[in-house]
Protein backbone atom coordinates (compact mmCIF):
# COMPACT_ATOMS: atom_id res chain seq x y z
CA UNK A 1 0.00 0.00 0.00
CA UNK A 2 0.98 3.57 -0.50
CA UNK A 3 2.23 5.83 2.24
CA UNK A 4 0.59 8.93 3.12
CA UNK A 5 -0.26 10.87 5.91
CA UNK A 6 -2.06 9.32 8.68
CA UNK A 7 -4.83 11.75 8.27
CA UNK A 8 -5.33 12.13 4.89
CA UNK A 9 -7.46 9.19 4.58
CA UNK A 10 -5.43 6.64 2.55
CA UNK A 11 -5.51 3.60 3.95
CA UNK A 12 -2.28 1.95 4.88
CA UNK A 13 -0.60 -1.45 5.14
CA UNK A 14 1.92 -1.26 6.92
CA UNK A 15 2.18 -4.24 10.04
CA UNK A 16 1.11 -3.39 13.97
CA UNK A 17 3.38 -1.33 15.87
CA UNK A 18 6.02 -2.83 17.11
CA UNK A 19 6.18 -3.70 21.25
CA UNK A 20 9.17 -4.92 23.59
CA UNK A 21 9.03 -8.06 24.92
CA UNK A 22 7.56 -6.73 28.54
CA UNK A 23 4.67 -4.72 29.43
CA UNK A 24 5.75 -1.21 29.91
CA UNK A 25 8.67 1.38 30.83
CA UNK A 26 5.58 4.29 31.93
CA UNK A 27 6.36 5.94 35.28
CA UNK A 28 4.82 3.90 38.09
CA UNK A 29 3.44 7.07 40.22
CA UNK A 30 -0.12 6.76 40.75
CA UNK A 31 -0.56 10.20 42.29
CA UNK A 32 1.61 11.73 39.71
CA UNK A 33 -0.29 12.03 36.03
CA UNK A 34 1.39 10.80 32.80
CA UNK A 35 2.06 13.14 29.69
CA UNK A 36 0.12 10.60 27.94
CA UNK A 37 -3.09 9.77 30.19
CA UNK A 38 -6.19 10.11 30.27
CA UNK A 39 -7.03 13.91 28.69
CA UNK A 40 -7.70 11.74 25.21
CA UNK A 41 -10.79 12.06 23.48
CA UNK A 42 -11.46 7.75 22.56
CA UNK A 43 -10.78 6.89 19.78
CA UNK A 44 -7.73 8.87 19.48
CA UNK A 45 -4.87 6.56 18.18
CA UNK A 46 -2.11 4.99 20.76
CA UNK A 47 1.27 5.65 20.11
CA UNK A 48 4.34 3.37 21.34
CA UNK A 49 3.96 5.42 24.85
CA UNK A 50 0.35 4.92 24.96
CA UNK A 51 0.23 1.21 24.35
CA UNK A 52 -1.34 -1.22 26.34
CA UNK A 53 1.13 -2.71 26.01
CA UNK A 54 3.55 -0.27 26.30
CA UNK A 55 3.57 -0.60 30.44
CA UNK A 56 7.24 -1.61 31.99
CA UNK A 57 8.34 0.27 34.56
CA UNK A 58 11.40 2.28 35.16
CA UNK A 59 13.57 1.18 37.79
CA UNK A 60 15.21 4.11 38.46
CA UNK A 61 15.35 6.74 41.24
CA UNK A 62 12.24 8.76 40.43
CA UNK A 63 10.05 5.99 41.81
CA UNK A 64 9.08 8.21 45.24
CA UNK A 65 7.17 7.06 48.09
CA UNK A 66 3.44 6.26 47.90
CA UNK A 67 1.57 9.18 49.82
CA UNK A 68 -1.04 8.19 52.09
CA UNK A 69 -4.69 9.50 50.82
CA UNK A 70 -3.14 9.42 47.48
CA UNK A 71 -2.79 6.22 46.15
CA UNK A 72 -5.19 3.83 44.36
CA UNK A 73 -8.25 1.92 45.40
CA UNK A 74 -5.61 -1.39 45.29
CA UNK A 75 -3.22 0.45 46.74
CA UNK A 76 -5.19 1.16 50.23
CA UNK A 77 -3.66 -0.68 53.46
CA UNK A 78 -6.27 -2.71 55.53
CA UNK A 79 -4.98 -1.33 58.63
CA UNK A 80 -5.20 2.37 58.50
CA UNK A 81 -4.05 2.51 62.02
CA UNK A 82 -0.64 0.39 61.91
CA UNK A 83 1.86 1.48 63.39
CA UNK A 84 4.23 4.04 61.54
CA UNK A 85 7.26 2.51 63.47
CA UNK A 86 7.02 -0.80 62.03
CA UNK A 87 6.82 -4.38 63.80
CA UNK A 88 10.12 -6.56 65.10
CA UNK A 89 9.56 -10.10 63.69
CA UNK A 90 8.63 -11.56 67.08
CA UNK A 91 5.48 -9.62 66.52
CA UNK A 92 4.36 -10.50 63.51
CA UNK A 93 4.88 -13.84 63.66
CA UNK A 94 2.33 -13.78 66.97
CA UNK A 95 0.02 -12.07 64.65
CA UNK A 96 0.52 -14.79 61.91
CA UNK A 97 -0.56 -17.25 64.74
CA UNK A 98 -3.10 -15.09 66.13
CA UNK A 99 -6.73 -16.65 66.19
CA UNK A 100 -8.84 -14.93 62.59
CA UNK A 101 -11.45 -12.88 64.02
CA UNK A 102 -11.72 -10.95 61.18
CA UNK A 103 -11.00 -10.41 57.44
CA UNK A 104 -7.99 -8.10 57.90
CA UNK A 105 -6.28 -11.00 60.25
CA UNK A 106 -7.46 -13.56 57.67
CA UNK A 107 -5.45 -11.59 54.96
CA UNK A 108 -2.49 -10.89 56.84
CA UNK A 109 -1.42 -14.91 57.18
CA UNK A 110 -1.88 -15.16 53.25
CA UNK A 111 0.83 -11.93 52.67
CA UNK A 112 3.13 -12.73 55.39
CA UNK A 113 3.53 -16.16 53.97
CA UNK A 114 3.88 -14.70 50.68
CA UNK A 115 6.35 -12.07 50.83
CA UNK A 116 7.81 -13.18 54.96
CA UNK A 117 10.80 -13.83 52.56
CA UNK A 118 11.37 -10.20 51.75
CA UNK A 119 12.80 -10.02 55.55
CA UNK A 120 13.44 -13.27 57.32
CA UNK A 121 14.44 -16.45 56.41
CA UNK A 122 12.34 -19.68 56.10
CA UNK A 123 14.19 -21.43 58.86
CA UNK A 124 13.65 -18.31 61.64
CA UNK A 125 9.92 -18.58 61.10
CA UNK A 126 9.70 -22.39 61.09
CA UNK A 127 11.82 -21.90 64.66
CA UNK A 128 9.45 -19.29 65.70
CA UNK A 129 6.12 -21.36 64.95
CA UNK A 130 8.25 -24.41 67.08
CA UNK A 131 8.80 -22.26 69.71
CA UNK A 132 5.51 -20.92 70.23
CA UNK A 133 4.16 -24.71 69.60
CA UNK A 134 6.08 -26.14 72.86
CA UNK A 135 5.74 -22.91 74.63
CA UNK A 136 1.66 -23.49 75.06
CA UNK A 137 2.53 -26.34 77.24
CA UNK A 138 4.21 -24.20 79.59
CA UNK A 139 0.90 -22.02 79.90
CA UNK A 140 -1.88 -22.24 82.70
CA UNK A 141 -4.76 -23.16 80.55
CA UNK A 142 -7.39 -25.54 80.06
CA UNK A 143 -6.11 -28.58 78.03
CA UNK A 144 -8.73 -27.81 75.16
CA UNK A 145 -7.68 -24.59 74.75
CA UNK A 146 -3.62 -25.26 74.60
CA UNK A 147 -5.12 -28.07 71.71
CA UNK A 148 -6.68 -25.45 70.12
CA UNK A 149 -4.33 -23.05 69.59
CA UNK A 150 -1.46 -25.79 68.62
CA UNK A 151 -3.74 -27.27 66.08
CA UNK A 152 -4.10 -23.44 64.60
CA UNK A 153 -0.23 -23.73 64.60
CA UNK A 154 -0.38 -26.33 62.81
CA UNK A 155 -2.74 -25.82 60.04
CA UNK A 156 -0.88 -22.64 59.68
CA UNK A 157 2.22 -24.77 59.13
CA UNK A 158 0.54 -27.22 56.71
CA UNK A 159 -0.51 -24.08 54.54
CA UNK A 160 2.80 -22.60 53.99
CA UNK A 161 4.43 -25.97 53.40
CA UNK A 162 1.85 -26.90 50.62
CA UNK A 163 1.81 -24.04 49.00
CA UNK A 164 5.79 -22.68 49.35
CA UNK A 165 7.29 -26.01 49.43
CA UNK A 166 10.72 -24.75 48.59
CA UNK A 167 11.25 -22.77 51.28
CA UNK A 168 11.80 -26.11 53.09
CA UNK A 169 14.29 -27.25 50.01
CA UNK A 170 17.24 -25.66 52.49
CA UNK A 171 19.21 -29.27 53.59
CA UNK A 172 19.07 -27.91 57.24
CA UNK A 173 15.81 -26.71 57.53
CA UNK A 174 14.00 -29.72 55.62
CA UNK A 175 15.53 -31.57 58.41
CA UNK A 176 14.24 -29.36 61.08
CA UNK A 177 11.26 -29.91 59.79
CA UNK A 178 11.54 -33.16 59.94
CA UNK A 179 12.09 -33.31 63.24
CA UNK A 180 9.61 -31.68 64.61
CA UNK A 181 6.78 -33.62 62.43
CA UNK A 182 8.45 -36.93 64.14
CA UNK A 183 8.44 -35.31 67.61
CA UNK A 184 4.52 -34.52 66.91
CA UNK A 185 4.02 -38.08 65.14
CA UNK A 186 4.61 -39.63 68.81
CA UNK A 187 1.54 -38.04 69.84
CA UNK A 188 -1.94 -39.22 68.87
CA UNK A 189 -3.97 -35.83 68.45
CA UNK A 190 -1.42 -34.49 66.17
CA UNK A 191 -0.49 -37.73 64.34
CA UNK A 192 -2.43 -38.01 61.76
CA UNK A 193 -1.01 -33.91 60.49
CA UNK A 194 2.49 -35.32 61.31
CA UNK A 195 1.95 -38.02 58.52
CA UNK A 196 0.65 -36.11 56.11
CA UNK A 197 2.90 -33.35 55.86
CA UNK A 198 5.92 -35.22 56.34
CA UNK A 199 4.32 -37.15 53.12
CA UNK A 200 4.32 -33.75 51.40
CA UNK A 201 7.81 -32.69 53.15
CA UNK A 202 9.47 -36.28 50.84
CA UNK A 203 8.33 -34.77 47.23
CA UNK A 204 9.71 -31.24 48.32
CA UNK A 205 12.57 -30.15 45.21
CA UNK A 206 14.43 -26.91 45.19
CA UNK A 207 13.25 -24.37 43.33
CA UNK A 208 12.84 -20.34 43.06
CA UNK A 209 11.89 -19.98 46.46
CA UNK A 210 14.59 -21.78 47.91
CA UNK A 211 17.63 -19.16 47.13
CA UNK A 212 15.57 -16.02 46.79
CA UNK A 213 16.01 -13.23 48.84
CA UNK A 214 16.66 -14.21 52.36
CA UNK A 215 17.38 -17.80 52.18
CA UNK A 216 19.48 -20.06 54.48
CA UNK A 217 21.79 -19.99 51.70
CA UNK A 218 22.63 -16.58 52.08
CA UNK A 219 21.81 -16.64 55.69
CA UNK A 220 24.92 -18.77 56.88
CA UNK A 221 25.21 -21.92 59.08
CA UNK A 222 25.99 -20.56 62.51
CA UNK A 223 22.98 -18.09 62.11
CA UNK A 224 20.63 -20.44 61.45
CA UNK A 225 21.49 -23.36 63.87
CA UNK A 226 20.67 -20.61 66.08
CA UNK A 227 17.32 -19.67 65.42
CA UNK A 228 16.72 -23.13 67.11
CA UNK A 229 18.70 -22.74 69.98
CA UNK A 230 16.13 -21.62 72.50
CA UNK A 231 13.61 -24.62 71.58
CA UNK A 232 12.91 -26.70 74.66
CA UNK A 233 13.21 -30.19 72.79
CA UNK A 234 16.09 -28.87 70.69
CA UNK A 235 19.05 -30.41 72.93
CA UNK A 236 21.75 -29.92 70.15
CA UNK A 237 24.44 -27.31 70.72
CA UNK A 238 25.38 -25.64 67.84
CA UNK A 239 28.94 -27.16 67.33
CA UNK A 240 27.42 -30.53 67.52
CA UNK A 241 24.50 -29.49 64.69
CA UNK A 242 28.02 -28.21 62.64
CA UNK A 243 29.26 -31.56 63.01
CA UNK A 244 26.57 -34.11 63.22
CA UNK A 245 25.84 -35.58 59.78
CA UNK A 246 22.57 -36.31 60.57
CA UNK A 247 21.43 -32.50 61.17
CA UNK A 248 22.82 -31.75 57.59
CA UNK A 249 24.79 -28.71 58.86
CA UNK A 250 28.14 -29.85 58.11
CA UNK A 251 26.76 -30.90 54.61
CA UNK A 252 25.19 -27.72 54.41
CA UNK A 253 27.68 -25.58 55.33
CA UNK A 254 30.25 -27.00 53.31
CA UNK A 255 28.09 -26.71 49.96
CA UNK A 256 27.14 -22.98 50.57
CA UNK A 257 30.48 -21.79 51.93
CA UNK A 258 32.22 -21.30 49.07
CA UNK A 259 29.32 -20.08 46.49
CA UNK A 260 27.77 -17.51 49.05
CA UNK A 261 29.92 -14.45 49.55
CA UNK A 262 30.23 -12.30 53.28
CA UNK A 263 28.36 -9.68 51.23
CA UNK A 264 25.65 -11.47 50.36
CA UNK A 265 25.30 -12.97 53.57
CA UNK A 266 24.50 -9.19 55.18
CA UNK A 267 22.69 -7.94 52.14
CA UNK A 268 20.50 -11.24 51.98
CA UNK A 269 17.51 -10.19 54.05
CA UNK A 270 17.92 -6.32 52.37
CA UNK A 271 16.11 -4.28 49.65
CA UNK A 272 18.34 -6.49 46.89
CA UNK A 273 17.90 -10.49 46.00
CA UNK A 274 19.70 -13.40 44.64
CA UNK A 275 18.41 -14.65 41.61
CA UNK A 276 18.12 -18.43 42.16
CA UNK A 277 19.94 -20.16 39.57
CA UNK A 278 18.97 -21.33 36.33
CA UNK A 279 19.07 -25.35 36.91
CA UNK A 280 16.28 -24.59 39.60
CA UNK A 281 12.55 -26.04 38.47
CA UNK A 282 9.43 -27.51 39.83
CA UNK A 283 9.45 -31.61 39.62
CA UNK A 284 7.33 -31.75 36.45
CA UNK A 285 6.76 -35.37 37.38
CA UNK A 286 5.84 -35.57 41.20
CA UNK A 287 2.21 -37.37 41.79
CA UNK A 288 -1.08 -34.90 42.63
CA UNK A 289 -1.27 -36.06 46.79
CA UNK A 290 -3.86 -34.46 49.53
CA UNK A 291 -2.30 -32.11 52.30
CA UNK A 292 -3.25 -31.17 55.55
CA UNK A 293 -5.18 -28.24 53.93
CA UNK A 294 -6.58 -27.61 50.84
CA UNK A 295 -3.91 -26.17 47.98
CA UNK A 296 -3.75 -24.99 44.93
CA UNK A 297 -0.23 -26.31 44.12
CA UNK A 298 -1.28 -29.47 41.79
CA UNK A 299 -3.72 -27.15 40.21
CA UNK A 300 -0.61 -24.46 39.47
CA UNK A 301 1.53 -27.96 38.08
CA UNK A 302 -1.34 -29.18 35.75
CA UNK A 303 -1.58 -25.58 34.35
CA UNK A 304 2.11 -25.31 34.17
CA UNK A 305 1.92 -28.72 32.08
CA UNK A 306 -0.75 -27.15 29.94
CA UNK A 307 1.35 -24.67 28.83
CA UNK A 308 3.65 -26.64 26.85
CA UNK A 309 1.13 -27.39 24.66
CA UNK A 310 0.42 -23.28 24.08
CA UNK A 311 3.88 -22.60 22.38
CA UNK A 312 3.25 -20.06 19.18
CA UNK A 313 4.75 -21.95 16.71
CA UNK A 314 4.50 -19.20 13.73
CA UNK A 315 4.03 -22.14 10.89
CA UNK A 316 1.05 -20.79 8.66
CA UNK A 317 1.48 -17.72 6.94
CA UNK A 318 -2.00 -15.63 6.59
CA UNK A 319 -3.45 -15.88 3.45
CA UNK A 320 -7.26 -15.49 2.76
CA UNK A 321 -7.64 -18.76 3.27
CA UNK A 322 -6.70 -17.70 7.07
CA UNK A 323 -8.94 -14.74 6.26
CA UNK A 324 -12.51 -16.48 5.35
CA UNK A 325 -11.87 -19.20 8.27
CA UNK A 326 -11.71 -16.51 10.91
CA UNK A 327 -15.01 -14.72 9.48
CA UNK A 328 -16.60 -17.88 9.87
CA UNK A 329 -15.95 -18.76 13.17
CA UNK A 330 -18.41 -17.17 15.84
CA UNK A 331 -17.44 -14.15 18.24
CA UNK A 332 -18.01 -16.47 21.21
CA UNK A 333 -16.22 -19.71 19.94
CA UNK A 334 -12.83 -17.21 19.01
CA UNK A 335 -13.61 -15.07 22.54
CA UNK A 336 -14.27 -18.59 24.54
CA UNK A 337 -11.15 -20.15 23.20
CA UNK A 338 -9.11 -16.87 23.98
CA UNK A 339 -10.37 -17.26 27.56
CA UNK A 340 -9.48 -20.63 27.97
CA UNK A 341 -5.79 -19.97 26.62
CA UNK A 342 -5.37 -17.10 29.00
CA UNK A 343 -6.52 -19.22 31.68
CA UNK A 344 -4.32 -21.77 31.43
CA UNK A 345 -1.50 -19.83 31.20
CA UNK A 346 -3.15 -16.98 34.06
CA UNK A 347 -3.58 -19.91 36.46
CA UNK A 348 0.32 -21.45 35.75
CA UNK A 349 1.68 -18.32 37.46
CA UNK A 350 1.97 -18.58 41.94
CA UNK A 351 1.33 -15.20 43.27
CA UNK A 352 4.81 -15.24 44.53
CA UNK A 353 6.28 -15.34 40.97
CA UNK A 354 4.79 -12.07 40.47
CA UNK A 355 6.69 -10.54 43.22
CA UNK A 356 9.78 -12.19 42.04
CA UNK A 357 9.57 -10.87 38.43
CA UNK A 358 9.10 -7.20 40.09
CA UNK A 359 11.64 -7.60 42.41
CA UNK A 360 14.47 -8.84 40.44
CA UNK A 361 16.74 -7.20 37.53
CA UNK A 362 16.21 -7.87 33.92
CA UNK A 363 19.47 -10.28 34.08
CA UNK A 364 17.89 -12.10 37.33
CA UNK A 365 14.79 -12.66 35.67
CA UNK A 366 16.58 -14.75 32.59
CA UNK A 367 18.64 -16.98 35.51
CA UNK A 368 15.08 -17.50 37.37
CA UNK A 369 12.90 -20.73 36.17
CA UNK A 370 9.91 -20.10 37.62
CA UNK A 371 9.64 -16.94 36.13
CA UNK A 372 9.15 -18.54 32.51
CA UNK A 373 5.21 -18.44 33.25
CA UNK A 374 4.67 -14.68 33.92
CA UNK A 375 7.06 -14.23 30.64
CA UNK A 376 4.63 -16.66 28.68
CA UNK A 377 1.81 -14.44 29.57
CA UNK A 378 3.54 -11.27 28.73
CA UNK A 379 4.08 -12.86 25.44
CA UNK A 380 0.90 -13.70 24.74
CA UNK A 381 -0.80 -10.55 25.13
CA UNK A 382 1.97 -9.07 22.77
CA UNK A 383 0.70 -11.60 20.45
CA UNK A 384 -2.78 -11.57 20.33
CA UNK A 385 -2.40 -7.67 20.12
CA UNK A 386 -0.16 -8.00 16.80
CA UNK A 387 -1.92 -10.95 15.77
CA UNK A 388 -5.22 -9.26 15.72
CA UNK A 389 -3.88 -5.87 13.54
CA UNK A 390 -2.41 -8.42 11.72
CA UNK A 391 -5.89 -10.34 10.87
CA UNK A 392 -7.14 -6.65 9.95
CA UNK A 393 -4.59 -5.33 7.50
CA UNK A 394 -4.68 -8.62 5.73
CA UNK A 395 -6.75 -7.41 2.90
CA UNK A 396 -6.30 -4.65 0.72
CA UNK A 397 -9.32 -3.47 0.34
CA UNK A 398 -11.24 -1.08 2.95
CA UNK A 399 -14.56 -3.03 3.15
CA UNK A 400 -12.89 -6.59 4.11
CA UNK A 401 -10.70 -4.41 6.45
CA UNK A 402 -13.88 -3.25 8.05
CA UNK A 403 -15.51 -6.33 7.93
CA UNK A 404 -12.96 -8.27 10.06
CA UNK A 405 -12.35 -4.66 12.74
CA UNK A 406 -16.18 -4.87 12.98
CA UNK A 407 -15.38 -8.96 13.99
CA UNK A 408 -12.53 -7.37 16.46
CA UNK A 409 -14.54 -5.06 18.06
CA UNK A 410 -17.36 -7.54 18.68
CA UNK A 411 -15.03 -10.39 20.28
CA UNK A 412 -14.11 -7.52 22.23
CA UNK A 413 -17.18 -7.21 23.69
CA UNK A 414 -17.11 -11.03 24.38
CA UNK A 415 -14.18 -11.13 25.84
CA UNK A 416 -15.73 -8.40 28.03
CA UNK A 417 -18.76 -10.85 28.90
CA UNK A 418 -16.26 -13.75 29.68
CA UNK A 419 -14.31 -10.90 32.38
CA UNK A 420 -11.31 -11.93 30.29
CA UNK A 421 -9.50 -8.17 30.62
CA UNK A 422 -5.62 -9.53 30.05
CA UNK A 423 -7.37 -10.78 26.17
CA UNK A 424 -9.56 -7.28 26.09
CA UNK A 425 -6.32 -5.06 26.72
CA UNK A 426 -4.65 -7.05 24.00
CA UNK A 427 -6.95 -6.47 21.48
CA UNK A 428 -7.57 -3.21 22.52
CA UNK A 429 -4.06 -2.34 22.03
CA UNK A 430 -3.97 -3.90 18.40
CA UNK A 431 -7.09 -2.26 17.64
CA UNK A 432 -5.82 1.15 18.44
CA UNK A 433 -2.37 0.38 17.69
CA UNK A 434 -1.00 3.61 14.80
CA UNK A 435 -0.66 0.76 11.86
CA UNK A 436 -4.63 0.06 11.90
CA UNK A 437 -6.20 3.40 13.83
CA UNK A 438 -4.90 5.25 10.64
CA UNK A 439 -7.15 3.39 8.26
CA UNK A 440 -9.63 6.07 8.45
CA UNK A 441 -11.83 4.53 5.39
CA UNK A 442 -11.65 1.28 7.11
CA UNK A 443 -13.16 2.60 10.40
CA UNK A 444 -15.47 4.85 8.22
CA UNK A 445 -17.23 1.73 7.49
CA UNK A 446 -17.59 0.53 10.96
CA UNK A 447 -21.34 0.29 12.15
CA UNK A 448 -21.97 3.58 14.16
CA UNK A 449 -23.13 1.08 16.54
CA UNK A 450 -20.16 -1.29 17.08
CA UNK A 451 -17.71 1.80 17.57
CA UNK A 452 -20.05 3.17 20.23
CA UNK A 453 -19.86 -0.31 22.25
CA UNK A 454 -15.75 -0.16 21.65
CA UNK A 455 -15.77 2.86 22.64
CA UNK A 456 -17.07 1.72 25.97
CA UNK A 457 -14.56 -0.62 26.58
CA UNK A 458 -11.88 2.15 25.67
CA UNK A 459 -13.30 3.68 28.33
CA UNK A 460 -13.49 0.69 30.78
CA UNK A 461 -9.85 -0.11 30.12
CA UNK A 462 -8.29 3.86 29.86
CA UNK A 463 -5.95 4.94 32.10
CA UNK A 464 -8.03 7.75 33.42
CA UNK A 465 -7.35 7.92 37.27
CA UNK A 466 -5.15 5.32 37.39
CA UNK A 467 -7.07 2.98 35.58
CA UNK A 468 -10.53 3.61 37.83
CA UNK A 469 -13.36 2.09 35.89
CA UNK A 470 -11.29 -1.26 35.30
CA UNK A 471 -10.55 -1.34 39.19
CA UNK A 472 -14.03 -0.95 39.92
CA UNK A 473 -15.18 -3.62 37.47
CA UNK A 474 -12.18 -6.21 38.98
CA UNK A 475 -13.25 -5.66 42.15
CA UNK A 476 -16.82 -6.33 41.61
CA UNK A 477 -16.63 -9.44 39.59
CA UNK A 478 -17.22 -12.45 41.78
CA UNK A 479 -17.14 -15.16 39.15
CA UNK A 480 -14.14 -16.26 36.72
CA UNK A 481 -12.03 -13.66 35.62
CA UNK A 482 -8.49 -12.77 34.33
CA UNK A 483 -6.92 -9.75 35.18
CA UNK A 484 -5.19 -7.06 33.25
CA UNK A 485 -1.80 -7.74 34.38
CA UNK A 486 0.27 -4.89 33.15
CA UNK A 487 -1.47 -2.80 36.10
CA UNK A 488 -1.73 -5.45 38.56
CA UNK A 489 2.35 -5.62 38.29
CA UNK A 490 2.55 -2.01 37.88
CA UNK A 491 0.91 -1.39 41.23
CA UNK A 492 3.35 -3.99 43.19
CA UNK A 493 6.53 -2.48 41.64
CA UNK A 494 5.50 1.27 43.40
CA UNK A 495 4.74 -0.33 46.55
CA UNK A 496 8.18 -2.41 45.96
CA UNK A 497 10.01 0.57 44.72
CA UNK A 498 8.27 3.05 46.64
CA UNK A 499 8.67 1.99 49.83
CA UNK A 500 11.45 0.62 52.04
CA UNK A 501 11.60 -2.98 54.00
CA UNK A 502 12.91 -2.07 57.02
CA UNK A 503 12.59 1.07 59.26
CA UNK A 504 14.76 2.09 62.62
CA UNK A 505 18.45 3.81 62.34
CA UNK A 506 19.64 -0.30 63.05
CA UNK A 507 17.03 -1.74 60.48
CA UNK A 508 15.23 -3.63 63.14
CA UNK A 509 11.58 -2.98 62.12
CA UNK A 510 9.56 -4.49 59.07
CA UNK A 511 7.61 -1.58 57.15
CA UNK A 512 4.76 -3.52 57.08
CA UNK A 513 2.46 -0.69 55.73
CA UNK A 514 4.52 -2.02 52.64
CA UNK A 515 3.62 -5.20 52.54
CA UNK A 516 -0.24 -4.40 53.97
CA UNK A 517 0.13 -2.56 50.18
CA UNK A 518 1.64 -5.58 48.49
CA UNK A 519 -0.65 -7.91 49.81
CA UNK A 520 -3.62 -6.80 49.02
CA UNK A 521 -2.62 -7.17 45.36
CA UNK A 522 -1.54 -10.78 46.11
CA UNK A 523 -4.77 -11.67 47.66
CA UNK A 524 -6.79 -10.34 44.70
CA UNK A 525 -4.69 -12.39 42.28
CA UNK A 526 -5.10 -15.37 44.46
CA UNK A 527 -9.34 -15.02 44.79
CA UNK A 528 -9.38 -14.90 41.26
CA UNK A 529 -7.12 -17.98 40.93
CA UNK A 530 -9.09 -19.38 43.06
CA UNK A 531 -12.92 -19.06 41.52
CA UNK A 532 -12.44 -20.76 38.56
CA UNK A 533 -14.38 -20.63 34.84
CA UNK A 534 -16.91 -23.48 34.12
CA UNK A 535 -15.04 -26.11 31.79
CA UNK A 536 -13.99 -24.52 28.34
CA UNK A 537 -13.72 -27.05 25.80
CA UNK A 538 -10.82 -26.64 23.35
CA UNK A 539 -11.35 -25.40 20.11
CA UNK A 540 -8.62 -26.52 17.86
CA UNK A 541 -9.71 -24.29 14.94
CA UNK A 542 -9.45 -21.07 17.09
CA UNK A 543 -6.19 -22.27 18.47
CA UNK A 544 -3.84 -23.14 15.71
CA UNK A 545 -5.63 -19.66 13.81
CA UNK A 546 -4.09 -17.67 17.15
CA UNK A 547 -0.94 -20.01 17.85
CA UNK A 548 0.09 -21.14 14.44
CA UNK A 549 -0.17 -17.94 12.73
CA UNK A 550 2.75 -16.22 11.08
CA UNK A 551 2.86 -12.45 11.36
CA UNK A 552 5.51 -9.94 11.18
CA UNK A 553 5.96 -7.59 14.57
CA UNK A 554 8.07 -5.11 12.78
CA UNK A 555 6.88 -1.36 13.12
CA UNK A 556 6.58 -0.98 8.96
Amino acid sequence: SKQGNPRSGRERSDGPSPQEDDFSRRDMRDDVPHESDFRMAPGTPITRADSFMDVEVETDNSTQLVEEGRRSPSMETSEPNADASGYIFNELVDRLLTPVMSKTNAHFSVTFLCLYRKFASPSELLAAIWQRFENLQKLSQPHLLKLGAQLRYLVILARWLSEYPGDFAHPFCRARMTDFLNKLSANRVFGAAATEMSTQLDLVVEDDDTRWACSDYARGPESTILSFSEIPSMHYPMHAAMENPSLKGKEWFDATQDSISQDERRASCGESSKAPSSDSSLDQSTPEYRSFVSTPLTSVEAAQRQTQLLNPTARISLTKVQWHQFMDISDEDIARELTRIDWILYSAIRPRDIVRHVSLTLEQRSRCGGLEYVNRMIDHFNHVAFWAASMVLLRDKAKHRARILEKFMSIAWKVRQFNNYNALGAIIAGINGIAVHRLVQTRDLVSSQIQKDFMRLEILMSTHKSHSAYRLAWENTSTGRIPFLPLHRRDLVSAEEGNSTWLGNNRERVNWRKFEIMGDIIISIKKSQETPYPQISRNVEVQRLVLDAKFSQDED
